[in-house]
């Protein structure tokens, strides 16, 4: 077995590193990630960001161009810290039974916590809101490769894109499955056993990775 790290690069969507802003910039999301967490979409407003960053209301044009850009680098700082401490569990990992277990363990836990709760408020506005809508699929582009990259990186597609389709139509529907997990635990918490759904999805993962790994095995029979 061997050890692949998980892709982590990602520019911003100013094109700048997320770790960079400004003064004014950084208070502008703080004080929007603050009223998504405490008041969801509906206090999301320029009026109380301005109000509650101390800055001017222009400066959201300014440093972000409208407020969905600011909304979307708000939901990825959200995001981020539990995506990339997902990551930091899984890349040190052997291909096999412990990154799965890791990559399915992490991922129940995010679904569950505040941070992913306060992130699916934003997209009945962003279903709506066609910049939004963009950034926040952009968003999603990024969760569903670094879940491809994580169930087996050494996975390339063979000639006929095989192996590697269904290692992304997998990711694809691990994260679909995570999002459903939320609805259900926002409308009622004992809604799911989590240690059964995970111990479910460790064997749906096994299962198509050994597929994959038999339907590319040679045919010794037919040579």
């Amino acid at each position: 077995m061997t050890t692949r790290a998980v892709g982590t690069t990602r520019p911003g969507f100013d094109g700048q590193s997320l770790e960079v802003l400004a003064p004014g910039a950084r208070a502008l999301v703080d004080a929007t990630k603050h009223l998504l967490i405490t008041g969801g979409m509906d206090a999301v407003r320029i009026d109380k960001i301005a109000a509650v960053s101390g800055q001017n209301r222009a400066m959201v044009r300014y440093y972000f161009g409208n407020k969905a850009a600011l909304v979307a680098r708000v939901v990825d700082e959200l995001m981020r810290d539990q995506l990339l401490g997902m990551i930091a569990q899984i890349e040190g990992l052997p291909e096999g039974e412990a990154r799965i277990a890791a990559l399915v363990d992490s991922s129940l836990d995010f679904t569950t916590s505040p941070e992913f709760a306060a992130f699916y408020d934003v997209l009945p506005t962003a279903v709506r809101d066609a910049d939004l809508r963009a950034r926040i699929a952009e968003l999603y582009d990024w969760y569903r490769r670094l879940n491809r990259e994580s169930l087996d990186p050494s996975q390339e597609p063979d000639d006929d894109g095989r192996a590697g389709d269904r290692l992304a139509t997998l990711a694809t529907i691990f994260l679909s499955s995570m999002d459903g997990l939320l609805v259900q635990k926002m409308l009622d918490p004992e809604a799911f056993d989590k240690g059964a759904v995970g111990s479910m999805w460790k064997a749906i993962i096994r299962f198509v990775l050994e597929s994959d790994l038999e339907d590319t095995q040679p045919d010794l029979e037919g040579s």
